[in-house]
């Protein structure tokens, strides 16, 4: 596998999902899907295809909410 598929915007995979399994990540995900299920579920495919210049597009436009950015800051610690 090469560099890109295993890192995205700076995360390895494992940290992508550590922080995916957190806490604040599983209620990012459910806030995510509750609001904008098919841009989630888009952004998704787009990552399983390897288009992860997509991904990063799609994730900045989802992640414009004020619930999903106080998500995001503590998951930052």
């Amino acid at each position: 596998m090469d560099k890109k598929s295993n890192d995205i915007s700076g995360f390895s995979m494992q940290q992508a999902m550590k922080l995916a399994n957190s806490e604040a990540g599983k209620q990012l995900y459910q806030l995510l899907q509750a609001t904008q299920g098919d841009a989630l579920q888009s952004a998704m495919d787009q990552a399983a295809a390897g288009n992860y210049d997509a991904v990063k597009k799609a994730m900045g436009q989802l992640l414009t909410n004020p619930e999903a950015k106080k998500l995001l800051k503590d998951l930052q610690g």
